[in-house]
């Protein structure tokens, strides 16, 4: 393919803590907010909502994947490698809400026919506003990685406090947020967000100019990240899904609670994988080294340091977020976190194959992932029910790490990954062995001590690494 002549190739970032960490702060924004709008929700209306909202926002999710084509990460590729134009971008972006939004009309006869008339109104306004936060994926694909990256998490910043402050007063003065107010409120911050995110990425004024879009040959370029990315939304969402067939609405709502908790992390994880990609392409593509080992140690560094954070804190966000409700959530969360850690350094190395072209590779991994996590949760959500949903996401992740490790083909991630899985299942002992002997809250403090104490290590050895190259 050949490069195009954009100016916006020669301003990308060359570091890979800026063009990964700007992205993450963006998404933690984002994710934050969500958390805090499902526990006004969970108070105000009870776990059987979040439900609802949790199947609303998945559905909304593969009516996206599955009608944008893979051009989001198409172009998170391809417009930092310089093989193709920002006004292309612009016009991409333009197209891809039109077929959005008609899914949108088509959804509300469709969702009549699945769910309780009661919730229906909600139900398609958080479809709504789902697919509109999804939109926005190819318009800040301008701004990524260049120095104008900072417009993203600005935008996310300032659309979640009117958001938070909208819900919070409502649940102030009316006692409590209800099902269909809370998605109004939703949908209206999507489109302020959206209409941000099309001036502040700069889409307007790539449309002024006379560009022509061969849409039907980029729309066949993009078909590998399409199938790389519907397969990636079922395994990541494909849980809920099937648990949905063996527990109520409820459990269900506790399961979407606490991967609302990890969530954020996780998208944090996913947003930096993006940020690497955009790092690693133009290296790749120009013939210059992807730096594997640098970008899968940073991955794991963040990832552990996270998943600690993340595992000390559980304890006092699941009082405070979810009150009495929250002991099932605080224990499902903690297992979760495990997943996390994998997580981050799985992105690191997906990030290394994307940048090489390798989409079709990264659809075998995501085929055997999915096969491994649809087995797994038939075999133990039955029994286990939404323990048995968590335990086969953290398994699942060691699908993932050997797949992806077998198409990369790079000996010196092998033992880098085997060491960080190692560790991690020690830890995985620590925590059941504690939370089996003392308090939930002790536990998940312990296990998330031990991570961070794994974290200090590492940085520390890759701090020493670099010192004794530079010298």
């Amino acid at each position: 393919m050949p490069a195009v002549d954009d100016p916006a190739a020669t301003r990308r970032s060359s570091s890979l803590a800026i063009s990964s960490g700007l992205l993450g702060l963006g998404t933690i924004v984002t994710r934050l907010t969500t958390l805090v709008i499902m526990a006004l929700l969970s108070r105000g209306a009870g776990a059987e909502a979040v439900g609802f909202y949790g199947l609303a926002t998945l559905a909304a999710s593969f009516t996206a994947a599955a009608l944008s084509v893979g051009f989001p990460t198409y172009l998170t590729r391809n417009v930092p490698a310089g093989l193709i134009s920002a006004g292309e971008v612009a016009r991409i972006h333009c197209v891809r809400l039109g077929v959005l939004m008609l899914a949108a009309v088509v959804a509300y006869p469709v969702a009549g026919l699945l769910v309780p008339a009661a919730v229906l109104l909600g139900f398609v306004l958080f479809f709504l506003s789902s697919l509109l936060e999804q939109w926005n994926e190819t318009a800040w694909v301008l701004v990524r990685g260049t120095g104008d990256a900072w417009r993203e998490p600005l935008t996310n910043a300032v659309t979640s406090v009117l958001l938070i402050g909208a819900c919070a007063a409502d649940a102030l003065f009316s006692g409590a947020l209800s099902y269909d107010r809370a998605a109004l409120y939703l949908v209206a911050a999507s489109v302020f967000r959206s209409v941000m995110a099309f001036g502040m990425a700069g889409v307007g004024r790539e449309l002024r100019g006379r560009v022509r879009v061969d849409l039907p040959a980029r729309t066949r370029e993009a078909v590998p990240y399409f199938a790389a990315d519907l397969l990636g939304l079922m395994y990541f969402r494909g849980d809920t899904l099937v648990l949905a067939l063996f527990v109520a609405a409820s459990q269900v709502g506790e399961y979407v609670s606490a991967t609302a908790l990890i969530g954020p992390a996780v998208q944090v994880a996913a947003a930096m994988g993006t940020g690497a990609l955009a790092y690693a392409a133009p290296r790749i593509v120009g013939g210059r080294t992807g730096e594997p080992l640098t970008i899968f140690r940073f991955f794991m560094v963040t990832g552990f340091t996270v998943t600690g954070l993340m595992l000390v804190a559980l304890p006092v966000a699941t009082v405070v977020l979810f009150g009495d409700a929250g002991d099932t959530i605080l224990h499902l969360s903690m297992i979760l976190a495990l997943f996390l850690a994998m997580r981050f350094a799985n992105f690191g190395l997906s990030a290394l194959l994307l940048a090489g072209g390798r989409a079709s590779s990264r659809l075998i991994v995501l085929v055997l992932s999915i096969a491994g996590n649809l087995g797994l949760n038939l075999a133990l959500d039955g029994r286990f029910g939404t323990f048995g949903a968590a335990w086969s996401t953290v398994l699942t992740e060691l699908i993932v790490a050997g797949s992806l490790l077998y198409f990369l083909r790079d000996r010196t991630l092998v033992r880098a990954v085997a060491g960080s899985t190692a560790f991690v299942a020690v830890t995985a002992a620590v925590l059941v062995l504690t939370s089996l002997t003392i308090s939930l809250t002790l536990a998940a403090v312990a296990t998330g001590l031990v991570f961070l104490a794994g974290a200090g290590v590492l940085f520390l050895a890759r701090q020493k690494s670099s010192t004794v190259e530079g010298s």
